[in-house]
């Protein structure tokens, strides 16, 4: 296949991952994000109702929460989380802070408004002097981070570059967060299946010692146009008196659950199609494919048509079922975990696609073990 990637050769030399605390069964859940208890009492019955059905659909045995069970108070923060993960990656990578020149941050999450996280992660690293950028989005923001950045390293802009990409999920998951009296069933749901978590990638044009996986390709695309968005936060300068704010609940995450179980299977099917004719990936050999999903009943539903469509016996692999869904760092957390556990052959590749629903964007990239 014939890469977008021009100039230099880009590799991945490190990978950090990073969970806080305990890990959380599914049925403890409520017990650290407290439970919500002053909703409208339609609402409450739902929960109940959706508790166990949830519980089979989502396939999530634990999470992790960067908070204090007892207190419900922060234990990390997003730039805490990026930090330790992105520690972890340089010591896999055999790097000095001082060697990287890129950072970029990649997430929907932020501890401020201003600065950009990008300037906090560098300077908890005690890195002088650095480019950096900060991604705004959801789950595709680690995916846009990778092609931006390798982008940067093969055309010689740069030589080392550090992504982090944290997500604390339970800033707006804890009981005390929600105006209750507004929440909706929807915006209840997402507390069963969000966890928190932070990853962190180093490339580099110098091939490594340790990982040797090859940036073959990447992929990104936007198809939402004239789709409402199906996740998001109403929060910003459209909605900016704060009583007004927890009145509505507009600081409420609200996922259109509906709409994307509609629509979610067929645009990650047509999007992945798309990729591999853009890419001119040949799925034959693909030895493992990262699906960046959500939910065990929509994977379900994913692996099914692409191994209808590909081969029968196409590898898929995840950690929903004992990380809990991360957004953006999941599937490099993911990646993490696959590496320490599989011994991969030169020539062996890794495909991940993902589809993020709060305005239908999708992303993927193509690694190759070298």
């Amino acid at each position: 296949m014939e890469s977008k990637i021009k100039g230099k050769d880009v590799y991945i030399a490190g990978i950090g991952s990073f969970s806080p605390g305990d890990p959380v069964p599914f049925d403890n859940i409520e017990d650290v994000l407290g439970e919500i208890t002053d909703a409208p009492k339609k609402v409450l019955k739902r929960i109940d109702r959706m508790r166990p059905i949830m519980k089979e659909m989502l396939g999530i045995e634990y999470s992790y929460y960067a908070l204090d069970p007892k207190t419900r108070q922060q234990t990390e923060t997003n730039v805490s989380m990026a930090v330790k993960s992105a520690k972890k990656a340089l010591k896999v990578a055999g790097m000095d802070t001082s060697e990287i020149d890129l950072i970029v941050y990649a997430g929907i999450l932020y501890d401020c408004m201003c600065p950009p996280s990008s300037v906090l992660v560098q300077d908890a690293l005690n890195i002088p002097y650095c480019a950096e950028m900060s991604i705004h989005s959801n789950c595709t923001s680690i995916y846009k981070a990778l092609q931006v950045a390798t982008d940067l390293i093969a055309n010689g802009r740069y030589k080392n570059a550090l992504l982090v990409s944290p997500q604390m999920s339970s800033t707006f998951l804890r009981a005390e967060y929600f105006n209750q009296k507004a929440i909706t069933e929807e915006q209840a749901v997402l507390r069963w299946f969000l966890s928190d978590g932070a990853a962190a990638l180093v490339l580099t044009s110098k091939k490594p010692d340790k990982i040797r996986l090859k940036v073959v390709d990447t992929y990104l695309e936007s198809v939402g146009m004239g789709i409402k968005p199906s996740m998001q936060v109403l929060v910003g300068s459209s909605h900016w008196n704060l009583p007004d704010i927890y009145e509505h609940g507009w600081h409420h995450l609200t996922q259109d659950l509906t709409t994307v179980a509609k629509l979610a299977p067929k645009l990650f099917e047509n999007g992945i199609k798309t990729m591999i004719e853009k890419t001119n990936l040949d799925v034959s050999k693909v030895k493992c494919f990262f699906a960046n999903i959500p939910t065990k009943h929509l994977m379900d539903i994913t692996v099914k048509r692409l191994r209808k469509h590909w081969y029968s016996d196409l590898s898929f692999y995840t950690k929903l079922s004992t990380r809990g869904y991360q957004g953006a760092p999941a599937i490099i957390i993911a990646l993490d975990e696959y590496i320490n556990e599989e011994k991969l052959k030169q020539g062996d590749r890794i495909v991940s696609f993902v589809t993020e629903s709060s305005k239908w964007m999708h992303a993927g990239f193509i690694l190759d073990h070298c």
